[in-house]
């Protein structure tokens, strides 16, 4: 079974670049912010890619195993169906094994969820990177335009002439 402990240091690590990226000052450059967004998009969808044929390949190996566990049990049964006390010996079997291959499938469902769960976070920050990017880009705008503003009304206030009757305030 595939150990989910490498994709969890994934996750871990490409959340951990993120907010060391944002803390680390670079948080107002939307380039930036979208850059790393679109690394964690791209994580997300190979990370979401390899655990769905992983996730199909297990489930194919086990039904291979399921079915020869019963043709197991079924070869069994009829070699010693005569001897009642081997025929028992070999159902009790037969429920273990099957309850094995259950028992992997869940853990492997679970670890399937899980690194499906760790994929919905990666989009979900990716999308919150984008949507910061976007208002710094706004608030950039914004900011420029004001100083714009501010810049064109001193420059045009230095630009008129001083009335003769204005008073000089010193």
């Amino acid at each position: 079974m595939m150990s989910e402990r490498p994709v969890l240091h994934s996750v871990k690590a490409a959340v951990l670049w993120t907010w060391a990226v944002w803390i680390g000052g670079c948080g107002g450059d939307a380039r930036l912010e979208l850059a790393a967004a679109d690394a964690l998009d791209g994580l997300a969808a190979s990370l979401e890619t390899t655990v769905q044929e992983y996730h199909a390949e297990v489930q194919a190996a086990d039904d291979e195993r399921e079915s020869a566990v019963v043709a197991a049990f079924v070869t069994r049964m009829r070699r010693d169906a005569a001897d009642e006390e081997t025929a028992g010996r070999h159902t009790v079997e037969f429920a273990e094994a099957l309850r094995r291959v259950r028992a992997d499938r869940g853990v492997e469902w679970g670890r399937y969820h899980a690194v499906l769960e760790n994929v919905s976070i990666l989009q979900e920050i990716s999308r919150g990177l984008q949507r910061a990017a976007l208002e710094s880009m706004s608030l950039e705008d914004e900011s420029r335009r004001y100083l714009r503003s501010l810049m064109e009304t001193v420059s045009a206030a230095r630009r008129v002439p001083a009335s003769p009757n204005t008073p000089m305030k010193d």
